[in-house]
This record gives C-alpha cells, sequence and structure tokens, in this order.
C-alpha cells in the first residue's frame, strides 16, 4: 500500500485518538472495506507500542540512576553473627567519592548507548518486517492483476456431460448466477473484496453449472487481492483437479505462479 503524509497522518490521529467521533466513525468503515489499509494501521500501531515501550524503559533508567545517586538506593549491609569459626571479613576498600562518581557515570553513558542500540535494533526489525509485508501484499496484488478479468468466460453453447462440473442449468438460474456474478465481479474490480467474497461464496454454493462454477475462480481470486493467499492457493487447487472447470487451466498456472513467487 502507497503511503502519503496524508496518510500517514490520518493513521498516526486515528491511533492517538485525536480525530473528531465523525471522522473516526469514517475511517473505520474505511478500514473494514481496505485490508491493506487495516494491515498499515496494526503496523504503524506495533511500531508506536515498540517506541513507547523504549522510552517508558529509558525513563526508569534514568529515575533509576537519579535515585541511586541521591543515595536512595543504598542499602546497609547485613552484619552476621559473630562466630569464631567464621573467617574473618575481607576489609571494603571504598573507593574515593571522584572514582565512585566516574564509574556512574560510565555505566549511565553505558545504559543510554545500551538503550539507544535497542532502540535502532528493534525498530530496524519492525520497519524489516513491515517491508516484508509490504513485498508480498505487493506481489499478491500483481498475481491478482494478471489472473482477473473483468468479464467472465461465456456460457458455453453445447450441452455436454452433467456430470462435469460446468453442466448447463435452468435458464431461469443461470440468468439469476449470471447477474449476480457480474455484480461480485464488479465489487472485486473496485477493491470492496469483503462484498466480493460475500457475494462470490454464495454463487459458488448454489446448484452447480457454469456461472458458479465462474464464481469458485473468481472466489480463488478475491481471497487472493485480500492478502489470504494460503486460503487462494487451496481454492486454486480444488478447481485444478476438476476435470471440466472452465478455469481449471487458469488455475493451474496460478498456482505454480505462486509458487514460484513466495
Amino acid at each position: 500500500m502507497e503511503l502519503s503524509e496524508e496518510l500517514l497522518e490520518q493513521i498516526g490521529d486515528y491511533l492517538s485518538d485525536r480525530m473528531a467521533p465523525a471522522e473516526k466513525a469514517g475511517f473505520e468503515n474505511r478500514m473494514q472495506s481496505d485490508e491493506s489499509l487495516r494491515q498499515e494501521v496494526a503496523m504503524q500501531l506495533e511500531i508506536k507500542q515498540g517506541l513507547a515501550f523504549l522510552a517508558q524503559k529509558q525513563r526508569f533508567k534514568t529515575l533509576h540512576s537519579d535515585l541511586e545517586k541521591r543515595g536512595l538506593l543504598k542499602d546497609e549491609a547485613l552484619k552476621p553473627e559473630t562466630d569464631e569459626s567464621q573467617p574473618a571479613e575481607i576489609p571494603v576498600i571504598e573507593l574515593p567519592t571522584s572514582r565512585r562518581t566516574e564509574l556512574r557515570q560510565s555505566w549511565s553513558y553505558f545504559s543510554t548507548a545500551a538503550s539507544v542500540l535497542l532502540l535502532v535494533g528493534l525498530s530496524w526489525a519492525l520497519f524489516q518486517n513491515w517491508s516484508d509485508k509490504q513485498a508480498l501484499m505487493a506481489q499478491n496484488e500483481k498475481s491478482f492483476e494478471i489472473y482477473f478479468s473483468p468479464v467472465p468466460k461465456p456460457q458455453p453453447v453445447l450441452p455436454i456431460d452433467p456430470d462435469r462440473v460446468a453442466a448447463p442449468v435452468e435458464p431461469a438460474q443461470a440468468r439469476s448466477d449470471s447477474v449476480r456474478l457480474t455484480e461480485a465481479i464488479d465489487a472485486l474490480q473496485q477493491n470492496d473484496t469483503r462484498l466480493a467474497i460475500s457475494q462470490l461464496t454464495s454463487i459458488s454454493q448454489g446448484k452447480s453449472g457454469h456461472w458458479t462454477a465462474t464464481a469458485y475462480w473468481y472466489l480463488a481470486l478475491a481471497y487472493l487481492k485480500a492478502q489470504q493467499r494460503e486460503e487462494a492457493r487451496k481454492m486454486a487447487q480444488q478447481l485444478a483437479d476438476q476435470n471440466g472447470h472452465p478455469y481449471q487451466q487458469e488455475a493451474r498456472e496460478l498456482i505454480e505462479h505462486i509458487q514460484q513467487n513466495p
């Protein structure tokens, strides 16, 4: 998903609860119909929570260091009971005040440097994870565009074996399925994947026929566009195994394409 400065600002306002109620409701409705936007918001939330955790950790270390410098964390050593059998205590040599201060400052610098390195490492890991997800999403979108056609294959004119997947059905049902399929394909073309998946699922579960078989193929493409790559692959495999399916060859090619572009 291409991120503009305006979109990043909107995501930031949403996560920081700076949106007006109407604007927030509109943004949430947009997320419901846009899988890529939902994933981007989730990713930005992970980054925000990670940075907040590191900032809180750094504040705790700073407070701890300040209390230590004031001597508020100094614990009195417990005096052991006198026992002649116990070895004599080794005398503790106190470091000069200037030396103790120097060591504390060195530790503070080291702690700060370690926190910075941790922040950099976490930020890089989050960025790498985000980058991998973006690459996979782009690959799924590219695969969808290769095999998607806004015009489905026409229904065969000549009757075929009724046991085959694409056997003709009653004219009234065929016309109804054809209209519903066209509406579902239009929704898919307009990036309304949720509506398309719902409509295509309903059509594909109807009585066996050319349009129900076609709906199953477009349902596999809809899952691919919705970034559900494994579900799309499973459905394509089912079509590839069905002799006589109008999109059997395309399903085989899609499976091969997915395997070659992991």
